[in-house]
């Protein structure tokens, strides 16, 4: 099987060189500004001149300026006096809103989450924080968040509250408590033939 070589034409080998010109010439342009005045005294300006009496211009230097630092504007402290610095929030509401009381929760696992309200907002700045309990013992200690993820609880009805205490431990508003009922399967009970 012959070979073919691919010659380019002339006329593309002259381009080549033009291209180059034009891709590769750094030369800086700059446009001229006249000025004249005409018969009646009127001032004009333009890129390209008139006549031949017509004054040229020098492109006045492009001013720049920086921009401005804003400084960052830092909300002003509220001061606190000292008597309520040493004042307890009282904390007017709190209940568990999830899940609701005599709820049935079926997890094979035991697992499930409880969420609460309360009003006004934990006061965390005190050292305020929420414990959750169950059946009496305390089963989530120094939480701030309002909800709290209770796992592999044991099957039957369980009693839930929760409580606020401050930074020393002492109870400040305890919830009404909620009876929950965990249903989790049994390994014992005989399946169905």
């Amino acid at each position: 099987m012959p070979k073919y070589h691919y010659y380019p034409s002339m006329n593309k080998l002259k381009l080549f060189p033009i291209l180059f010109f034009i891709l590769f010439n750094t030369t800086a342009t700059h446009a001229e500004m006249y000025k004249w005045v005409d018969k009646d005294g009127n001032i004009s300006y333009s890129d390209q001149p008139p006549f031949k009496g017509a004054e040229k211009l020098d492109a006045p230097a492009l001013t720049s300026v920086p921009a401005t630092d804003i400084p960052e504007k830092k909300p002003e402290p509220i001061p606190e006096s000292e008597e309520d610095k040493n004042k307890t929030t009282k904390y007017t509401y709190l209940r568990i809103t999830s899940p609701e009381h005599d709820a049935t929760i079926r997890d094979n696992d035991g697992n499930f989450s409880i969420s609460f309200s309360i009003q006004p907002s934990l006061n965390t700045k005190q050292g305020h924080y929420f414990s959750v309990h169950m059946d009496g013992k305390t089963m989530q200690d120094k939480l701030s968040s309002l909800s709290a993820d209770m796992t592999n609880i044991d099957r039957g009805s369980h009693s839930l509250s929760v409580t606020v205490k401050d930074k020393n431990g002492k109870t400040i508003r305890k919830s009404k408590p909620i009876t929950v009922h965990v249903h989790r399967q049994s390994i014992l009970k005989k399946q169905p033939r």
